[in-house]
């Protein structure tokens, strides 16, 4: 029985697509934690995108009737198994959840009760919990959204001017969509790389109002294989995103604002917001260095050739905080490397313990 007739037949609203190629060991976590969902009108489709593992013995060992395996005989890409899976769901909301990620037992009750609450909210997301590959957490809940309400409702113009100001939107795995509003942003472009979503998610917002959840109900893995890996990793001082990604995510939303029918003078308000973020993204991945140990050397290097590439960087605040600060932390470093010298050489030109007890008043 197809995904389609079972929702006919059985009532169910929700589609949870996960696009996969080779990653049967992650990908059994993933359709369990579906499969364990507290809302149970669901159907689970995997879109295999011409594996060669055992993807397929995977998929088969779970009994659900309320999975449907589609695997294809020639890779189609990343967008093209995601824009599949659009094409096949016919239900009414629809989760693109990643073969390396998983969702918590409430998610699906959760983001269904939000999306049925507003007729307008093209998209639920969440809050997600980051793990490495062995399972430990290194981020119990990340926020895209920074609010303390259980639940917040935003606005498309809202979300566009966030989506000018942040890199981070959405956790997608976590997103559960209206299907009108999903097929409305056109799904992901090859063109736009790794970061597909942030511009699709901007032209649902050109339709849709949005709601944020604000309880970790989806996980997300951080691992070599993953298809994010070359925007960055965890350290313990937090992301450290490549030198690469700000230049991608001021070329997506130029890209979405030269496309975009938005009124001119929204588009220049937008493009002004989006210029003064791309300098503060530079500075943040310079300050990235600075804690990851770069030295202050390299970091000032990279500092030198971002102000001869934009010098509207030499009159923004944040670039001369950014370099009393790493000054700063100059001087604290050689204050307390003197301090614990001072103390190594007192030490030393003592006498030790043993020959203190030994001398006679």
């Amino acid at each position: 029985m197809s995904a389609d007739e079972r929702s006919d037949a059985e009532g169910v609203d929700v589609t949870v697509a996960i696009p996969t190629r080779n990653r049967s060991g992650l990908l059994a976590k993933t359709i369990a934690s579906v499969l364990a969902q507290s809302y149970r009108d669901f159907t689970l489709v995997v879109s295999d995108n011409a594996s060669d593992d055992d993807t397929a013995d995977v998929v088969a060992s779970f009994r659900d009737p309320r999975l449907d395996y589609r695997p294809l005989k020639r890779n189609i890409g990343r967008a093209g198994n995601f824009n599949r899976l659009i094409e096949l769901a016919e239900t009414d909301f629809v989760v693109l959840l990643g073969d390396d990620d998983a969702l918590h037992p409430d998610h699906l009750a959760v983001t269904v009760a939000a999306l049925r609450s507003r007729p307008n909210v093209g998209m639920v997301h969440t809050g997600c919990t980051i793990v490495d590959s062995a399972g430990d957490t290194l981020v119990p809940h990340a926020r895209p959204v920074s609010t303390r309400a259980p639940i917040m409702f935003e606005s498309g113009r809202q979300f566009l001017e966030r989506s000018m100001r942040s890199g981070w939107t959405v956790c997608l795995s976590s997103a559960n969509f209206r299907r009108e509003a999903l097929v409305s942003g056109g799904g992901p472009r090859p063109q736009d790389g790794v970061i597909d979503d942030f511009p699709q998610m901007m032209r649902i917002a050109m339709g849709w109002d949005f709601a944020y959840v604000n309880r970790p109900l989806a996980l997300m893995r951080a691992h070599g294989d993953a298809d994010s890996s070359e925007l960055g990793w965890f350290t313990p001082d937090g992301f450290r995103s490549s030198a690469s990604v700000p230049e991608m995510l001021h070329r997506h939303r130029r890209n979405f604002l030269a496309e975009a029918n938005l009124p001119a003078h929204e588009t220049r308000r937008l493009a002004r917001i989006a210029e003064r973020t791309y300098r503060r993204e530079r500075l943040a991945h310079l300050s990235m260095c600075a804690l990851g140990g770069d030295g202050q050397a390299a970091v000032f290097k990279g500092l030198a050739s971002e102000l001869r590439r934009d010098r509207r960087l030499w009159i923004d605040p944040r670039t001369w905080r950014f370099v009393i600060g790493q000054l700063g932390a100059r001087r604290l470093r050689d204050s307390l490397r003197r301090a614990i010298e001072r103390v190594r050489d007192r030490r030393d030109s003592e006498p030790p313990d043993w020959q203190q007890e030994s001398v006679q008043p």
